[in-house]
């Protein structure tokens, strides 16, 4: 269980979200923030026990999860009641190599192999877009002369005070 989620305050402007009816908009937050919810994007979560967190019966569970499935903003598989959350790594990307190493862990453990492989793709997008733009960085200090501001600073040169 996660301590915490994140949730970008643009998901209020995203048509996808906005064009969705409360009860899927719902659903979508839960999915997003309940305690089965992990840091690869990807759980196992059967409809009985979501319906019990929402108080609601199961069939309006399956009714609000039918049009995020439709739009493509929830990826689910009813055998195995594991889900996905596509464009997860978009906004979680991996922050260190122990949590990309437990990301794969996670995904991994999937039963279902269309669940297992959207978040595999999807983290492997994210992995050639975080080089991507690691050498975008290093290209740009190149072109500034190799100067890095941090390693510029007085303090780290030597010449603050210490």
């Amino acid at each position: 269980m996660r301590d915490y989620s994140k949730i970008s305050p643009k998901v209020w402007r995203s048509p996808r979200f906005r064009g969705q009816a409360d009860d899927s908009r719902l659903l979508y937050v839960y999915l997003l923030t309940c305690e089965h919810q992990s840091s690869a994007g990807c759980f196992r979560l059967p409809d009985a026990y979501a319906a019990e967190n929402l108080n609601w019966p199961i069939e309006r569970v399956q009714a609000a999860r039918a049009p995020l499935v439709a739009g493509e903003m929830v990826s689910h598989d009813p055998e195995t009641f594991e889900y996905f959350i596509p464009r997860w790594f978009r906004h979680n990307p991996t922050t260190n190599p122990k949590h990309l190493q437990g990301v794969i862990r996670l995904i991994s453990e999937l039963d279902s192999d269309p669940i297992r492989e959207a978040a595999e793709a999807e983290l492997e997008e994210s992995l050639e877009s975080k080089a991507q733009t690691s050498t975008n960085v290093v290209s740009v200090r190149e072109k500034a002369g190799g100067y890095d501001r941090l390693a510029g600073s007085n303090y780290l040169s030597g010449n603050g005070r210490g």
